[in-house]
């Protein structure tokens, strides 16, 4: 069971371990899990599927590590940080192979001291490694102008996405109430990092040096940001000089007037038009008859139509 004072969270000092070899759960963040293998599927049928309250259960997540294909070979070497978790959904399916899928909260880091048991599911002795109280009260002088620093970075961050997305406007929330020395982990889990960089995140058990590792990453993706608007503006200029929308011609236009110079360019109009139509990648056959019907019924005179 965990006990709750305030902000305060205290796991038990003997957890069952659930190895998810390709994902890094953080601390505050969620994430889904498929469990398919042996000792994982023992683990949710026998703590989380025998009538006790989800709530009642933590499990220790243990990244990096592989559950092996048969329970009677033996574990690996397991990754000595996890994320103590709380399991608030749990869906089982039979297609195309019994699995279940976990949704998992992670609440803090723990450290194994020691392997318990391998079998039917591993269980280890652990040791809590972080507490939102012992960060709260941390001195300015430890930590520096780290955590206003980081805090700066994910407002511009969050600023530059829509707001009336739910999760921007969540993560806005999260930002403005939660102390700032528990945002790393979960704006990690939010913005684009790899499974290695997230598991970086993990290990970095020491709040300074979290704080040193997460900014680069919140740096490089407000830079890419910039780089993606930039670059869609650049092309919505272009799409304007080089796409123009012309007039219908009239009816009983005089031959040899202005409106004849712009022949050739009726003609590109429909080469475009071809060129979508190939790169639509449709089937031989379909092009064919395709690009016969564009040619069939646009006479010379005709203008293409464009709406954007």
């Amino acid at each position: 069971m965990a006990s709750s004072s305030g902000s305060a969270i205290q796991i038990p000092t003997r957890l069952p371990l659930l190895l998810t070899p390709e994902a890094v759960l953080l601390p505050g963040s969620t994430m889904r899990a498929n469990v398919d293998s042996p000792r994982n599927m023992q683990l949710v049928r026998s703590r989380l599927l025998k009538g006790t309250s989800l709530k009642s259960t933590i499990l220790g997540v243990i990244p990096d590590t592989k559950d092996p294909l048969s329970d009677l070979d033996p574990l690996p070497t397991l990754h000595r940080i996890g994320t103590a978790a709380l399991a608030i959904q749990v869906v089982g399916s039979n297609w195309p192979k019994p699995h279940y899928t976990l949704l998992l909260t992670g609440l803090c880091r723990f450290q194994i001291l020691q392997l318990v048991k391998e079998k039917p599911y591993p269980v280890a002795d652990v040791e809590q490694l972080d507490r939102l109280e012992q960060f709260t009260n941390k001195s300015e002088e430890e930590l520096g102008e780290l955590p206003e620093q980081f805090y700066k970075y994910a407002v511009q961050l969050v600023e530059m996405l829509d707001i009336s997305i739910p999760a921007v406007a969540k993560l806005r929330r999260l930002l403005d109430n939660l102390p700032r020395e528990a945002l790393p982990d979960i704006v990690t889990s939010i913005i684009r990092t790899s499974n290695q960089e997230k598991l970086q995140i993990l290990d970095a058990v020491g709040l300074e040096e979290r704080f040193k590792m997460t900014i680069p990453l919140l740096v490089r993706q407000i830079e890419g940001l910039k780089l993606l608007q930039k670059t869609r503006k650049h092309k919505q200029d272009d799409d304007k000089r080089i796409i123009a929308i012309r007039p219908m011609r009239r009816i009983g236009h005089i031959p040899g007037a202005v409106e004849d110079e712009e022949e050739d360019e009726d003609h590109d109009d429909i080469i475009v038009l071809e060129k979508k139509i190939r790169a639509s990648r449709m089937p031989e056959q379909a092009l064919k008859v395709c690009i016969k019907e564009v040619k069939r019924s646009m006479p010379p005179d005709c203008k293409l139509w464009q709406t954007f």
